[in-house]
């Protein structure tokens, strides 16, 4: 299975179900990747990355999990956090909304 598949499954499979239970649902609009996240390549210390829908051509939040991150558990915390963002919306930041769906899932 590649990255993405694991993304893509681990969120279809698991996280779409959690979310509902806790009265939220998850964009459908969602892409996700192993992917550097800025252009600073390497030396980026970003592990996780949520673009909004409206800065695709097709409307598509990006969600983008650093290469760098080996461990699985960690991978599933950062797709977690970036998740919660395209929920709430990016302009929610880090604020109440994006605090109450986090801490609800």
């Amino acid at each position: 299975m590649n990255r993405e598949t694991y993304l893509n499954t681990i969120t279809s499979k698991y996280l779409v179900p959690h979310f509902k239970a806790q009265g939220f649902d998850i964009p459908t609009n969602i892409r996700m990747a192993c992917s550097l996240t800025s252009g600073r390549g390497a030396k980026n210390k970003a592990i996780g990355l949520c673009w909004n829908d409206s800065a695709s051509a097709d409307n598509t939040f990006e969600i983008m999990i650093s290469p760098t991150i080996a461990d699985s558990s960690r991978v599933i915390d950062i797709l977690i956090h970036e998740v919660c963002h395209a929920v709430v919306g990016l302009k929610a930041g880090h604020g109440s909304a994006f605090k109450r769906c986090a801490q609800s899932v």
